[in-house]
């Protein structure tokens, strides 16, 4: 680390008729022996959590009858019944055949999200393991390791 991904053409977007740029990262979902194919992983500062379609819940064996937590978010311009699981995620350098990172944290399923290869990247579960610095000027994100932000600028908040 640090881990630089440069922005992808978001396929589903257009701005103004032009390509729209976005911080994507590859990574995986995996619930004990079952894991998904490579993903899309959107990073984004104003998503709360990581989210997810629940057909991945599925594909993962996650019963979201047995969930962790429910809430009703905002997702797309509908409102939605979101559960939660704690289950890993794995974030690779490049492709997946490449050593990865992979931690737990809670993932909201969303039902009838049809996005079945795109998850949100979010405050918890993912902003708060890294320190991410993104660049639109660049067209590129740096993900390090959490502790990065301190060491470069000091502790800002104490707790």
């Amino acid at each position: 680390m640090p881990w630089l991904y440069p922005y992808q053409e978001d396929p589903s977007s257009l701005r103004l008729g032009e390509p729209l740029y976005r911080p994507f990262v590859p990574i995986a979902l995996a619930n004990g022996d079952q894991t998904t194919f490579q993903l899309t992983g959107l990073i984004d500062t104003g998503a709360d959590s990581v989210l997810a379609s629940d057909y991945l819940a599925d594909q993962l064996g996650i019963d979201l009858d047995d969930h962790d937590g429910e809430t009703t978010l905002g997702v797309g311009g509908h409102v939605a019944a979101v559960r939660y699981k704690t289950i890993s995620i794995r974030l690779y350098p490049k492709g997946e055949d490449d050593p990865h990172i992979e931690w737990q944290a809670p993932v909201g399923f969303i039902p009838n999200w049809h996005s079945y290869g795109f998850v949100l990247l979010g405050s918890v579960g993912f902003l708060d393991q890294f320190t991410v610095t993104a660049s639109r000027f660049a067209q590129a994100v740096a993900v390090e390791h959490r502790d990065a932000f301190d060491d470069r600028f000091g502790a800002v908040l104490v707790t």
